[in-house]
């Protein structure tokens, strides 16, 4: 009889044993995947909001060439393959939060530029070509850079009417088709 009660009583011992034993490894797994999500979460957030270019100064001078019809993620993929930024997702959601007009044309980045500085210059530059556009200061498919290179402001061609912007009663009247503003804050709703 005592031998029989030992053995129950270390039984239990070790059923308690090995339940406590699983239940502390089974938290010990739960902690290691918390901390790997931890830190997945702070890679995937320091990549968004961290603000760093690719190069320092001076960096390389390297062409974008946004295409009519071009959505932040084609440009953002782009930029990638170019060697100018590190993080497709990253821009289009800067983009997005920036309210970047990602308008067509070709632009001179620097890979020392960080992705809000692209997004600020690319913006800029798109609305001064557009606006030189609209005017019809600049030949089709020309950027402001090529035309104040080849002095084509202030050859006497800012005030230039051509047919296609003089109405019937020889008033400049406004072009019908302008290139498409791609408004990165407003994609994907």
């Amino acid at each position: 009889m005592g031998g029989s009660r030992a053995r129950n009583s270390f039984r239990s011992f070790t059923q308690i044993l090995l339940s406590f034993s699983l239940r502390i490894l089974f938290l010990i797994f739960l902690l290691f995947l918390l901390l790997q999500g931890v830190k997945l979460a702070y890679s995937y957030g320091h990549g968004l909001l961290y603000e760093h270019a690719m190069e320092k100064e001076p960096g390389r001078e390297i062409e974008l060439e946004i295409k009519q019809g071009d959505s932040s993620s084609d440009i953002a993929k782009k930029l990638e393959k170019l060697g100018l930024i590190d993080n497709e997702e990253a821009f289009v959601l800067k983009a997005k939060l920036y309210h970047s007009s990602l308008l067509p044309g070709t632009y001179s980045l620097s890979t020392a530029m960080t992705q809000v500085q692209m997004l600020d210059f690319i913006t800029e530059e798109g609305k001064k070509n557009q606006e030189l556009s609209d005017k019809n200061l600049l030949k089709d498919g020309e950027t402001e850079a090529e035309s104040s290179e080849e002095d084509v402001i202030g050859a006497g061609n800012e005030n230039a009417l051509d047919s296609e912007t003089t109405g019937k009663d020889g008033n400049a009247t406004a072009k019908e088709e302008k290139p498409q503003v791609v408004d990165a804050g407003a994609e994907g709703e």
